[in-house]
């Protein structure tokens, strides 16, 4: 048995179609396939006969049980195409098709072709394909059952080169690509360079024409530093690319630069795993990305790329594609979709309890949900069309905003896990569709303090409005922001009866709880900081907690986001839902201890007597003062609220780091003393356990005289018999 790759000759010598089918039967020579040369030619015109001549001439040598691997398309069109595969067939020979385009979906004139080019792929006993939303197009639009798939998730970029030095951070973009294509190229007015390679001439302000270079020499042109753009020129492009990777990003990455694409490429996942760049959603968000990037966050990226970009220039992408595809074409047991006991099991345990779909600011949609069981992500679709309209790609998210999507429309989640035959759906959760459910009654009020929070504040009330729990308020006092915070308070409050806004001149986020805590109407009352998210079950968890245990506070365990994943935080090794004197709470908060308000719920009435101090560090001043003045508490472990260290890498603690010692110094003796002065006199010995314990902690950790001051004046402190029990 012999095998054979197509290969595309004859067009001009610039095209990026005939070039990637060159790679693409490069690579392939080296495992030992021998090429079928294919000539791009006009066909119009042509006869049968002499089109069967050509065949004949084409495919000649091959015998009954060879395999031929199509590169298509060929650019010769469908007719071509077709005739070329039965041809093959009458000649017993077996097909694969390896995916480069499809032309029905690149080119709206094409449009029209779909059907025809399905019943082309319907010829293969295997389809090489270019993503895995690409797979599941196919499926959608009517491939045979029980064709087999092999995904090649980039495209190659080869080389001779021996070696690419790493780029220097240079504040500029590069486009592989012309104006006539991609009109933003004429338009271009931003004050960040546009490096175009193109023979053609481009209009745009601050942009720089480069020649169109071939491939070695473009790899290092690009290699000197800045960042590869991808993007498109239509709508239409647009679309294509969420089931497509150009030749160009893998140009940019084999190069050694770090990408800015559009959010919601096929090959956003890869990118975002594995820091290779960053999706955005328009050209002005690429731009500030360019502006703000630092020499450090930059390099990081670049060692990112400089370790992947090997695979693509050792050709193992496509390598690996034709070494599984023949596989599956030789074995019975390749690939073959079989529930095994893990996958069965996973499905099994596998279930969506809730969804929610919600106006968001800005004309946007956010959907959340609640899923129980493992999964690596979630496909959202329309629930009517079918058609695929976003992917999350971490299988512990909750929320996704979706833009320019209509409000009447109707949306599914379905959860998925990658397997050998892509990505296998595990569960689907009910249709959610916007509808109205505040019930008028607030059991439980949030409290949210605001400032300059233009850039997440939406998302964290989307997270409130998004509760499984009813009888929820949210109050969002705004800290005097100087931004549009103003505005998106604003707008959730005429459209959400639950949203109160309240306004206050700078003051700190301590101030704006307290204002907020006072007019809360629920007997319970929680915190979240303007930039984190909260599970769409949290409420209705912690609510039925800290009621059914008849406590004073719950307390949940929380994930800290950072752009390594979630990372889980505030820990308790306690019995979970059940109630705990406060006092063996304390016992376990001395070695566990992680100061914050946030992921609790308090009876209000409890908050409202013990104000938030203004301090730097205001949580850890507040929480051991509070926590005495409990009497029971019980503790939930799991995960319910998300610490967001991704959207602010800068806060106020940050800020207090760089004060001088003798500041830092005060700041921390602010706290320590707050909760011994103003904590419950009943609970005195465990609080002044847990203030030597902080006093000492600061006299191992810093070399400043005035903290072992700090830790004798705690031995001597006394309660005072006159503080309120």
């Amino acid at each position: 048995m012999n095998v054979y790759i197509t290969k595309l000759n004859g067009m001009w010598f610039m095209s990026t179609q005939q070039y990637a089918q060159h790679i693409a039967a490069d690579i392939a020579h080296t495992l030992g396939i021998r090429e079928m040369g294919i000539y791009r030619y006009h066909t119009e015109g042509e006869s049968a006969e002499n089109r069967g001549c050509r065949f004949d001439g084409i495919i000649a040598g091959i015998s009954a049980g060879d395999i031929v691997i199509c590169q298509f398309p060929t650019g010769n069109g469908l007719e071509f195409e077709r005739a070329l595969v039965r041809h093959i067939k009458a000649y017993q020979g077996r097909i694969m098709i390896l995916i480069h385009n499809l032309e029905a979906m690149m080119d709206e004139n094409q449009k029209d072709t779909l059907q025809d080019t399905i019943g082309l792929y319907n010829e293969a006993e295997v389809l090489i394909v270019p993503s895995y939303r690409m797979k599941q197009f196919l499926l959608e639009q009517g491939i045979r059952t029980g064709i087999r798939f092999i995904v090649r998730e980039l495209q190659d970029y080869t080389t001779q080169l021996n070696s690419i030095d790493p780029g220097k951070l240079k504040r500029e973009l590069h486009f592989v690509g012309n104006p006539d294509r991609f009109p933003f190229l004429n338009t271009w007015d931003y004050e960040i360079p546009l490096n175009v390679y193109s023979n053609q001439e481009c209009s745009g302000k601050n942009v720089q024409r480069k020649e169109w270079l071939p491939s070695d020499p473009l790899l290092l042109e690009l290699s000197k530093g800045g960042f590869g753009l991808v993007w498109y020129g239509s709508e239409y492009g647009r679309r294509y690319l969420c089931v497509n990777s150009p030749m160009k990003l893998s140009a940019y990455l084999a190069a050694g630069l770090p990408v800015i694409v559009p959010r919601g490429i096929s090959s956003q996942c890869m990118i975002e795993e594995n820091h290779l760049g960053i999706p955005v959603d328009t050209l002005d968000e690429a731009v500030e990305i360019v502006k703000s990037m630092t020499e450090q966050e930059y390099q990081g990226y670049v060692s990112a790329v400089s370790r992947f970009a090997p695979l693509l220039r050792q050709g193992l992408f496509t390598k690996k594609c034709i070494v599984d595809a023949l596989q599956m074409a030789m074995r019975k047991d390749m690939y073959v979709y079989s529930e095994t006991n893990d996958v069965a099991g996973v499905m099994e345990e596998s279930c969506f309890e809730y969804v929610c779909l919600n106006e968001s600011y800005g004309g946007n949609l956010a959907l959340s949900w609640t899923f129980r069981g493992e999964a690596e992500g979630f496909l959202i679709y329309d629930a009517d069309s079918k058609r695929l309209v976003g992917e999350v790609c971490d299988g512990l998210s909750h929320y996704l905003l979706l833009k320019k999507q209509p409000k009447g429309i109707r949306l599914l989640v379905k959860s998925y896990i990658r397997a050998v035959k892509g990505k296998m759906i595990t569960a689907e959760s009910e249709a959610a569709y916007i509808k109205e459910k505040y019930s008028g009654k607030a059991l439980v009020s949030v409290v949210v303090p605001a400032y300059n929070a233009v850039d997440f504040i939406a998302r964290g009330i989307d997270t409130v409005l998004a509760q499984s729990f009813q009888e929820l308020e949210l109050i969002v006092v705004n800290d005097g922001s100087t931004d549009e915070t103003q505005e998106i308070i604003d707008w959730y409050k005429e459209r959400y009866p639950q949203v109160k806004g309240l306004y206050q001149p700078n003051a700190g986020q301590a101030i704006a709880r307290n204002l907020g805590t006072g007019q809360v109407a629920g007997d319970y009352l929680g915190f979240m900081d303007s930039d984190d998210m909260i599970r769409p079950d949290m409420i209705e968890k912690l609510y039925h907690s800290i009621v059914k245990n008849d406590c004073d506070i719950v307390v949940s365990s929380a994930y800290q986001m950072t752009n390594e994943g979630y990372e889980e935080v505030s820990d308790y090794q306690i019995a979970e839902d059940t109630p705990v004197s406060i006092d063996e709470f304390f016992e376990h908060y001395l070695r566990y201890a992680y100061p914050v308000v946030w992921g609790k719920l308090y009876r209000s009435s409890l908050v409202k007597e013990h104000p938030i101090p203004k301090t730097t560090y205001e949580d850890s001043a507040w929480m051991p003062c509070i926590l005495s003045y409990a009497d029971k508490i019980c503790y939930l472990n799991e995960h319910l609220y998300e610490y967001d260290r991704i959207m602010r890498d800068v806060t106020y603690v940050y800020a207090a780091r760089r004060k001088s010692m003798e500041e830092q110094y005060e700041d921390r003796r602010d706290y320590v003393m707050f909760f011994l002065e103003n904590g419950n006199p009943r609970r005195k010995d465990i609080l002044k356990r847990l203030a030597k314990g902080y006093a000492e902690g600061f006299v191992n950790s810093f070399s400043y005289f005035k903290y072992q001051e700090l830790k004798n004046e705690i031995e001597k402190f006394h309660f005072s018999e006159n503080m309120t029990t």
